[in-house]
């Protein structure tokens, strides 16, 4: 019988069983791994120049200066964003002058627990999805998620992408999908409603409230989405000096619209509501089809990215960055009972993940096509495997 588990992997090949063990053991260590990588944007001298802007608007947020924070439309970051990059990214201006005085050395302890940190998340976030999923406990899938975070440069791209959001979305995003599939359709929406916070794309995960099918649930769940997501900005907007919603974007022409609509030079807010709509439809669709099947709190959130990317007119690199969080839960939520077809799909999505960072030569449309199709053909798997949860 095929097998999703390292642990299945063991019994059928016994050779390898006491190697696999030791290695479950020191799953651990791999956070020193994490710490490598978070440390390495010190070496290579990279500081995100949006870390500066993000970082000053989070000190402005704490000083009270709200009508400030907003007044510029290339303000695109949410409250959230602006106050973890005050945080986890300190300057010479906001916290201790030793940092103006060593630079980004300055930075190298911090940015190696950050790695770390992130590393050993990746562990705990599986072992709790597991556990609440009715999974029993797996050293060996936590294994694996922590070798897929570093294999996927999670801490190292965290550090160097200067946007917080990309990681936070994606957790509210995955966490809202799971008590959106255990029945807790309130807490689910506010969970995704607040991950606005971190910017105004987090609303686009809406869709995956529809796994809920009574009206009266569904309706509450929706009601504590919006609110949450108004709370995030109404602080601002009411200082009569919120600009937001004035930006417009280039269109870059390696992109899909750039290809596609050559003629066209700017792409608005209109436009975008127009993305977002169809970005929210993929996880309505996801949700529609999946229903509460487990697996649905990290596809459904993949859904909704990938038909993002793939109307958007940047396609920045950092844009991808949602997809690490969600392989790295597919793949530490992989069971026995997987079949070997299941598992490959889920390795090659995760291959994606790692082709996109390790090789950026590569076409970014070409990704983006493989995985619409990897991702579907995986749906396509789930409900012929999986009965639906009741």
């Amino acid at each position: 019988m095929a097998t999703g588990t390292l642990a299945g992997l063991g019994q059928h090949l016994p050779g390898l069983r006491a190697p696999l063990q030791t290695l479950t053991r020191l799953r651990w260590l791999l956070c020193l791994i994490g710490a490598v990588q978070g440390a390495a944007p010190v070496f290579n001298g990279i500081q995100p120049p949006d870390l500066v802007r993000f970082a000053g608007a989070g000190r402005a947020i704490l000083q009270g200066r709200l009508a400030e924070v907003y007044a510029d439309p290339w303000m695109q970051a949410g409250p959230f964003e602006l106050l973890a990059s005050w945080i986890l990214f300190p300057f010479g201006y906001q916290h201790q002058s030793d940092y103006l005085k060593a630079g980004m050395h300055g930075q190298l302890w911090l940015r190696a627990a950050i790695g770390a940190a992130l590393t050993a998340g990746a562990v705990l976030l599986v072992r709790h999805l597991r556990r609440v999923h009715g999974e029993n406990p797996s050293p060996e899938m936590e294994l694996a998620a922590a070798v897929t975070a570093v294999l996927t440069a999670v801490p190292y791209a965290f550090l160097v992408g200067g946007h917080p959001a990309q990681y936070g979305i994606a957790l509210m995003w995955v966490l809202g999908a799971s008590l959106a599939v255990r029945g807790r359709s309130v807490a689910a929406g506010l969970v995704i409603g607040l991950s606005a916070g971190w910017e105004p794309w987090g609303v686009l995960a809406a869709g995956l409230l529809l796994v809920e099918r009574r009206p009266s649930r569904l309706l509450a769940g929706c009601a504590a989405f919006t609110t949450g997501a108004l709370a995030c900005y109404l602080p601002f907007v009411a200082t009569g000096h919120f600009e937001m919603f004035s930006l417009e974007w280039l269109i870059l022409p390696h992109t899909p619209i750039g290809t596609l609509f050559s003629d066209l030079t700017a792409f608005g807010w209109p436009l975008r509501l127009l993305q977002g709509l169809a970005a929210g439809s993929a996880g309505m669709l996801a949700a529609l089809v999946l229903g509460k099947r487990r697996d649905l709190i990290w596809i459904g959130p993949l859904a909704v990215l990938l038909t993002r990317l793939l109307l958007d007119p940047l396609m920045l690199p950092y844009y991808w960055y949602p997809m690490l969080i969600a392989v790295v839960i597919g793949v530490g939520l992989l069971h026995s009972w997987c079949s070997m077809p299941r598992t490959a799909l889920v390795l090659a999505l995760t291959g994606l993940a790692i082709v996109r960072f390790r090789a950026p030569d590569i076409s970014a449309v070409a990704v983006l096509v493989a995985a619409c199709v990897l991702l579907s053909a995986l749906v396509l798997r789930l409900r012929r495997e999986e009965p639906l949860s009741p």
